[in-house]
């Protein structure tokens, strides 16, 4: 089964303040990194790194590394062992970094996270899934190939009816602006009714409800990846008002965006087994002053 020539370890979204530190260690297991917000510095062998955002780092088993935050420094982390050995091989040989800004590895780590949390009917394949995914696309970008597939599943992929598919690629462009279903017609070169009657048959959602929808699905990104004020959430994603933000997002979400961003931090600095009978002993918990970073 391809899911058991990986396995996830553990998983947590930490948020480092800037006074801590992440004091150098090392494991047997390999990590990963993903860098969502702030700047700092990650050292990793005999190296040191600027970090940035979108930065995705690889830690090989037996590597010492550590972290000194500049900032704020908003990070997804995962521990995870490799059976196969040609997966393997190919790991120990890859770059220490790739750049990748986009949802797509932010929307892989969470769903790994969920699943860890929520436990579900065969979370632990889910998530390994999810990591082979990660892997894939990695080690696909670190030979400067371009992989359309990982996008793909991490993201809804576009369907194969014409109409749908400009209509959707339209919104997903254009949906933070005033968007009306005459205006969407006018740019696809379509009637309002065969739009509407595409959507339906293909998504079972008029295209206004998977505009409303999408627009949610941004914000929930912005609520947990950005510090933007929930106002100014609603308008970056196309809502004139808070008012009709929060009634929208709490008919979509099932709570208000206040809750969800309150439900969302609390899992923040929270770790997440996903083998049960995995301790975390190897990680040191942030600490102030443990070492200065070099440019």
């Amino acid at each position: 089964m391809l899911t058991t020539s990986v396995e996830v370890l553990w998983t947590a979204r930490y948020d480092y303040k800037k006074n801590w530190r992440l004091v150098p260690h090392a494991h047997d297991y390999f990590q990963m990194i993903y860098f969502l917000g702030g700047a700092g510095c990650l050292f990793l062998a005999h190296r040191e790194y600027r970090v940035r955002p979108g930065d995705l780092f690889l830690i090989k088993p037996h590597t010492k590394h550590g972290l000194a935050p500049y900032s704020l420094l908003k990070t997804l982390d995962l521990k995870f062992r490799v059976f196969d050995a040609g997966l393997r091989q190919s790991l120990l040989n890859a770059a220490d970094r790739i750049s990748e800004k986009g949802g797509t590895l932010a929307t892989l780590f969470e769903h790994i996270r969920r699943e860890g949390e929520t436990t579900n009917y065969l979370y632990r394949e889910s998530c390994n899934l999810s990591l082979l995914q990660i892997l894939i696309h990695y080690l696909r970008r670190d030979r400067q190939e371009p992989d359309t597939g990982t996008a793909g599943l991490a993201n809804e992929e576009l369907p194969g009816d014409d109409v749908v598919r400009r209509t959707l690629e339209f919104i997903r462009s254009h949906y933070a602006e005033d968007l009306d279903l005459p205006r969407i017609a006018d740019t696809v070169q379509r009637s309002d009714r065969l739009i509407r009657q595409h959507f339906e048959e293909c998504l079972g959602v008029p295209p206004m409800r998977y505009l409303v929808q999408y627009r949610i699905r941004r914000a929930k990104e912005l609520i947990q990846y950005s510090d933007h004020a929930l106002k100014q959430i609603a308008e970056l994603v196309g809502f004139k008002s808070i008012h009709h933000f929060t009634r929208v997002f709490r008919e979509i979400a099932g709570e208000s965006p206040g809750a969800w961003r309150r439900k969302y931090r609390a899992g923040i600095c929270k770790d997440v087994c996903i083998q049960p009978h995995f301790s975390n002993v190897n990680r040191t918990f942030p600490q102030p002053n443990a070492y200065t970073p070099t440019d």
